[in-house]
């Protein structure tokens, strides 16, 4: 699960690429995010790295409950775009963040055409909990 690069002439355990891909993109085993999410947690330089391959992570809180938007920068390359919520899922590929972010916040407000950002509507930042 973790690579062992040097850093400042001491090692330390960084978690692997493809590990913070499959967690972003909520497809890594259910019995290692707990792990990755302690380790993300005491981490900076993997808050850092998982925050620089989610370059877009957002939730609206709606009239039907909360409604997540993420961006993951695939190893391809390519950006998966994703929008779930209490009963819906979305998914689409996308040729880079921009692309993506508008896919994300046009599908949003077709799907929201009422809703109005509030203080309630963030960034989805906190790593403790799955968001």
């Amino acid at each position: 699960m973790v690579q062992m690069p040097t850093m400042n002439n001491r090692t330390e355990a960084q978690i692997a690429d493809d590990i913070l891909e499959q967690y972003s993109l909520d497809k890594l085993d259910t019995s290692l995010v707990p792990a990755v999410e302690r380790h993300v947690l005491a981490c900076p330089v993997c808050r850092d790295r998982l925050k620089a391959i989610e370059p877009v992570s957002f939730v609206h809180v709606t009239k039907d409950g909360p409604v997540h938007s993420r961006a993951t920068k695939l190893a391809t390359g390519r950006v998966m775009a994703r929008r779930w919520g209490k009963q819906m899922e979305g998914i689409r590929e996308c040729v880079s963040v921009a692309v993506a972010k508008l896919f994300l916040t046009q599908s949003f407000f077709q799907m929201f055409p009422e809703h109005r950002c509030g203080s309630k509507c963030s960034p989805a930042q906190d790593r403790g909990v799955r968001y």
